[in-house]
């Protein structure tokens, strides 16, 4: 193997660190050849460590794997007997030997391939662009109360709420056992055992009212204690909901 015919091969230039990088693994593979024709002991080597000691670039270190893919490649139609050149040139070596070898090569470019890997950083949005596509209203009238909604913002950081339907006269307890997401206009990541809907029609202009009088633990008591049935919460919310108070 010729590193400099290697690089001009590849028509890239790379740092003296990252040839120095190359010739390592080089001498690597040439000591493991080594090792097998002799019945030797071939100590597992850490190209990860190598990499980062080098501080090699990720563009740079998937430059050289290419050599390495190449030689595995070679080493695999040698293997596979689909050119008879390669097949002599590895013929010093017995068919089991030269697959440790082809694996030994395998786990280097696996290495690089680790090493070179670009993970794109997942763009983080705003509270505020997250809720805005949730619809609710913003105030609504309650006998002769004015109930305004609370920021839809914090639906993000609290583990509980309550909201309420001014259509289907729905009251909504919806809780998180971690934190709210939204998609859409659907409330996601909601604990859908300890949540619940309760159909609260006529009693709502006294008791939406109160909700932002008395404290948060009764108001969950207030709603279980309502008569009519429980019902399991969907997430949804349209623009006929008010967002009541935040409860915890």
């Amino acid at each position: 193997m010729s590193l400099g015919k290697t690089m001009t091969k590849l028509g890239t230039r790379v740092t003296k660190e990252a040839e120095e990088v190359a010739e390592h693994v080089e001498s690597w593979i040439d000591g493991y050849i080594v090792n097998l024709k002799n019945n030797d002991y071939n100590k597992k080597k850490r190209l990860m460590n190598l990499l980062k000691t080098y501080k090699i670039k990720k563009s740079e270190a998937k430059y050289i794997a290419q050599w390495f893919t190449n030689l595995k490649d070679e080493l695999g139609e040698a293997i596979d007997h689909k050119d008879p050149d390669l097949v002599e040139g590895y013929d010093f070596l017995s068919p089991s030997k030269l697959k440790k070898l082809y694996q030994f090569v395998s786990d280097i470019c696996d290495d690089f391939a680790s090493y070179s890997k670009i993970t794109k950083k997942k763009k983080v949005k705003k509270p505020e662009d997250i809720v805005k596509t949730l619809k609710y209203m913003d105030n609504s009238m309650f006998g002769n109360v004015l109930v305004n909604s609370f920021d839809p913002v914090k639906i993000l950081d609290c583990k509980s709420f309550v909201a309420y339907n001014t259509k289907t006269g729905d009251a909504f307890y919806y809780e998180t056992d971690s934190s709210f997401g939204i998609k859409g206009t659907t409330l996601q990541n909601f604990n859908s055992e300890k949540s619940f809907v309760k159909k609260i029609g006529r009693t709502a202009d006294k008791m939406i009212p109160r909700f932002s009088e008395i404290g948060p633990a009764n108001i969950r008591g207030e709603l279980i204690g309502c008569k009519t049935k429980s019902r399991e919460a969907t997430g949804r919310f349209n623009d006929t909901t008010i967002l009541v108070r935040v409860t915890s």
